[in-house]
């Protein structure tokens, strides 16, 4: 079993080896007329990665390269014949409009750290990182900064999340996928046996998600299911809830924000015409997916000094209000073992069990017990309305699809983890709010009864529950340089002197 310090020094092994990296591997430009060099030194092999021949802790600290390199034409950023969508999609322009950064069609980054860096690489964003959660379409340029008249954007804005903690998030979205798929299942058992409808709560973690209906044909209505697809899998990532793992993060945003292709969504070939062809290896993804999935959970801290009672009585508010029924403290897993591939990845990403790579997130991550304090039930709700429209500002006509193409309500969002609110501050799925005050104050539709109880309160009330919101924090790792720091010299200021 690794330790956390164990993780922790893989930071250091990497910055004290990527000059030796850089000397020994090749680093010719890979574009034809473009005079520079690439940064990325080389790729993982996934063959090598399943039989051990490159150890787990190579294959982790290569994943923190992946995501803090600021990858070049030459390395493959750009997709100038291609569009950012999770589905391929080519993408017919002239050669003489190319554009390599366009702020609204994408792609608009060089690396996963440029985006993710608050309060150190692979966290959170400011309000500056955000994006743009749909890329244009093909028939949009990608040259074309795309505003309406008002210049807000015609495509949903999102801030940033955290990427710490998303290992023992990714599995619990797993187990509960699986318990209601085994609930569907049962109920489709059911009907058959008896030849009528059979209907079943669809209950998991002490979550509900509505129920679901079988047929004696083996057909089911999910009409009366609730917080999650008709499909029933449990998707733990992005604002709207998405995406249902890592691995299929890391290739999705590589591909929209960077232009760097994964082969196993995109082929081995020059998908996006930019002169570069197996941008993102398969290993190269599973790194990735290893290196997020053994991120340190954030974690609980002490408030202020002599604030220690009021943090106290905030905890105590947060549930007495309502808040806790969807940012549920804690949620229980069966396993802390991860392992990747999902198997409930959708087409485009790597599937094969037969492939997985496991590691028991235990220790690793911080994670002292099967419970994971992530406060949220990984739950669609709504959480605006017409009296409180704030967060219902998705264009309606561009609403945001999941992974498998159901279309997800403008004004459904995923329940926050909140278990980083301390430091990673802007908020809101816009990061359009400073404080945590104007966050709940904002919230409508369900979250309504408890908003108001909120506002109710008086306002020393109101701060300890900030108070307590404050002490829940994402860790910061010793030697996890943001991308420019990479390679950059150290000044070492002389006796007395403060820069």
């Amino acid at each position: 079993m690794r330790t956390i310090a164990t993780l922790f020094l893989l930071a250091t092994f990497l910055v004290a080896s990527a000059s030796t990296a850089r000397a020994q591997d090749h680093l010719d430009c890979l574009v034809p007329g473009i005079q520079d060099f690439r940064t990325l030194p080389g790729h993982l092999d996934q063959a090598d990665i399943v039989n051990g021949k490159t150890p787990l802790f190579e294959v982790i600290a290569t994943g923190l390269t992946l995501m803090i390199t600021n990858f070049n034409r030459c390395d493959g950023q750009g997709r100038p014949g291609a569009t950012g969508r999770d589905i391929p999609q080519e993408r017919p322009i002239p050669p003489e409009l190319i554009q390599f950064f366009t702020r609204t069609s994408g792609l608009e980054a060089m690396s996963c750290a440029g985006c993710h860096n608050q309060p150190q690489s692979l966290g959170a964003g400011d309000h500056a990182a955000n994006v743009l959660q749909l890329p244009a379409p093909a028939q949009i340029p990608a040259v074309r900064e795309w505003f309406t008249p008002a210049f807000t954007p015609n495509f949903p804005e999102r801030n940033t999340n955290t990427i710490f903690g998303t290992g023992p998030v990714e599995l619990l979205g797993r187990e509960m996928t699986e318990d209601l798929q085994a609930i569907q299942h049962e109920a489709i058992q059911e009907a058959s046996a008896l030849g009528h409808q059979a209907t079943k709560p669809l209950l998991t973690k002490g979550i509900s998600f509505g129920e679901i209906a079988a047929l004696p044909d083996g057909t089911v209505d999910t009409s009366a299911v609730i917080g999650v697809d008709p499909d029933l899998i449990v998707k733990p990532f992005q604002r709207k809830g998405a995406l249902v793992s890592l691995r299929e993060f890391a290739t999705t945003a590589s591909n929209q924000h960077m232009g760097m292709q994964g082969v196993e969504r995109f082929g081995p070939e020059d998908f996006d015409r930019d002169d570069v062809a197996g941008e993102l290896t398969v290993g190269d993804v599973t790194a990735m997916a290893l290196r997020q999935a053994t991120l340190p959970i954030p974690q609980r801290t002490q408030p202020p000094a002599g604030m220690e009672a009021q943090a106290e009585r905030g905890e105590a508010l947060f549930g007495q209000i309502g808040c806790a029924q969807c940012h549920v403290p804690a949620l229980p897993l069966r396993s802390t073992v991860f392992c990747d591939p999902n198997p409930f990845n959708p087409p485009g990403n790597l599937t094969d069990q037969s492939q997985r790579v496991c590691v028991d997130l235990q220790d690793v991550t911080g994670l002292t017990s099967p419970m994971v304090p992530l406060f949220s039930d990984l739950k669609r709700h709504v959480i605006c309305d017409a009296r409180r429209p704030h967060f219902c500002s998705d264009p309606p006509e561009h609403p945001q699809t999941s992974d498998r193409q159901f279309l997800i309500p403008v004004d459904q969002f995923l329940s926050s983890k909140l278990w980083d609110m301390g430091n990673s501050a802007p908020y809101g799925h816009r990061g359009d709010l400073s404080t945590l005050h104007e966050a709940i104050v904002a919230h409508g539709g369900e979250a309504t009864a408890a908003a108001e109880q909120y506002e109710g309160l008086a306002a020393t009330d109101q701060l300890a529950i900030v108070t307590f919101l404050r002490t829940l924090k994402a860790p910061v790792i010793p030697n996890l340089p943001n991308p420019q720091e990479l390679g950059s010299p150290i000044f070492i200021p002389p006796p007395g002197f403060a820069p």
